[in-house]
């Protein structure tokens, strides 16, 4: 796993769980390496099997969620990333995670909460404050995005996809 060689993960840990069908750390790891090959079908069922044997961490739910807003399944991801969110409610990426999900959900308003409270907890948080911008741009709201986009700048001047947003929206 830590070569990155999936294939070789999912089979080693496959072998290990013959042995102990009951470790759900094994089950976690077996998920993300799935997760990591794209086979989100399995990513999920191998997460939602380590959860129903009681391995719990807002990792797992964060993953659990990306996995199933991948897979269109935008009700499922909200409620693995409000279970992450229960787990560590202080962190950025399980918000953004949620965010996220609201958005693929068509809930901008939650949306909007969700990653003005990402931002608030990391302030630096690109991903948040550029899909803040894009949500707020796609609401007609160009003078909100282009703040956002300008605050991005301040914090990482260099970041391309930023830029040329704002430009984009400025020559509107």
């Amino acid at each position: 796993m830590r070569g990155q060689d999936y294939e070789a993960g999912i089979h080693l840990h496959q072998r290990f769980l013959e042995k102990q069908p009951k470790n759900g750390l094994a089950f976690y790891h077996l998920g993300y390496a799935y997760g990591q090959t794209g086979d989100r079908l399995n990513e999920v069922s191998y997460y939602e099997k380590a959860v129903a044997l009681g391995f719990f961490g807002d990792r797992i739910f964060f993953n659990m969620g990306m996995a199933y807003g991948e897979l269109n399944q935008p009700e499922r991801s909200i409620r693995a990333f409000k279970k992450a969110l229960e787990i560590e409610p202080d962190s950025a990426d399980n918000h953004l995670g949620l965010a996220l999900a609201y958005q693929g959900n068509a809930e901008d308003k939650l949306a909007e909460e969700e990653f003005v409270k990402t931002i608030s907890i990391d302030p630096a948080h690109p991903d948040a404050r550029l899909y803040l911008a894009m949500l707020y741009a796609d609401g007609g709201h160009l003078q909100k995005a282009a703040e956002q986009l300008r605050k991005l700048l301040e914090i990482h001047p260099s970041h391309r996809p930023a830029r040329e947003f704002l430009e984009r929206i400025e020559g509107e």
